[in-house]
């Protein structure tokens, strides 16, 4: 009888024991998380675009419409009609040679000209009966032909002494002034279009297979650190130099302010396949990898 009481008190003990462990382990959800602070985080929507590889390139700007200017013949500068930075047209005078000899030599020429036109006159009575033989003998002897290519000649060398634009645009290079002694295939100046800019610029060979005709590009001049040009490429260099380099040429959409021969770095985008882009900043570091938490 005594130990049938003191097991059924064992068993109570051990049943209640049970019943304040089951209770401690319960914890209250709800209290906990009253006690917890939220966190703010910030949110932003992923993009579907289209991703650019971006290929590094540097080089020189340089004129795409670009012409010596030379002199023809030698002699004296009497005159000088231009400046650097000057703009200029197209068939416009730019400088003068002294050129009295060249102009006495076309009046002797015209003088002998109008001689041989009067005597050709003279020989000439019937002239639309005779044969193309007889024409001809009337020409020669008559010094028509001969004083037609003197007259010709000396124009020629009278167009020599002066120096005209072949295109639109800057005058640049000038070197020259009033009383230097020239020599005929002299440079006299350059002049170039200031709206038709390329840079040349050379980017890597493993970046060839990248690249195409038509690519937009940001070009970034180092005379101007806070500006940037657009430009597109327009042409490829179909072979690599020495240094595993390909040569391209951008043409600057916008040329304001630039100059030819200023270096320049630029960014060529190659778009390659679409993706889905977020911000860098949503982007966590969990053991080792990348990571990017959704919200829903």
């Amino acid at each position: 009888m005594r130990n049938t009481i003191l097991a059924a008190i064992f068993l109570a003990m051990l049943f209640g024991c049970k019943q304040k462990q089951e209770k401690i382990e319960e914890p209250d959800v709800e209290s906990l998380r009253a006690q917890v602070k939220p966190t703010e985080v910030i949110t932003a929507k992923a993009i579907h675009t289209t991703f650019e590889f971006r290929i590094n390139a540097s080089g020189t700007m340089e004129s795409a419409n670009e012409l010596k200017v030379t002199f023809q013949g030698s002699g004296y500068l009497e005159k000088l009609h231009i400046k650097n930075g000057q703009m200029v047209k197209a068939g416009q005078l730019l400088a003068e040679l002294e050129n009295t000899n060249e102009e006495f030599a076309i009046e002797k020429a015209k003088l002998a000209y109008e001689k041989a036109r009067v005597a050709f006159q003279n020989d000439s009575i019937g002239y639309s009966k005779l044969t193309q033989e007889a024409r001809n003998n009337i020409e020669l002897s008559s010094g028509l032909r001969e004083t037609s290519l003197s007259l010709r000649e000396a124009q020629m060398n009278l167009e020599k002494t002066l120096v005209k634009a072949p295109i639109s645009g800057r005058v640049a290079e000038l070197e020259e002034k009033e009383g230097n002694i020239i020599s005929s295939g002299k440079d006299l100046a350059v002049i170039y279009s200031p709206n038709q800019l390329v840079l040349t610029a050379k980017i890597l060979e493993s970046d060839y297979g990248r690249i195409k005709l038509g690519l937009k590009a940001d070009v970034y001049p180092l005379a101007f650190k806070d500006k940037t040009f657009e430009a597109t490429l327009v042409e490829i260099n179909p072979k690599v130099d020495e240094n595993g380099m390909v040569t391209v040429k951008l043409q600057l959409d916008e040329t304001e302010g630039l100059l030819p021969g200023m270096n320049a770095n630029a960014v060529i985008r190659s778009p390659q396949s679409e993706n889905v882009l977020v911000p860098r900043e949503a982007v966590v570091m969990k053991a080792g990898k990348p990571v990017v938490f959704t919200f829903e």
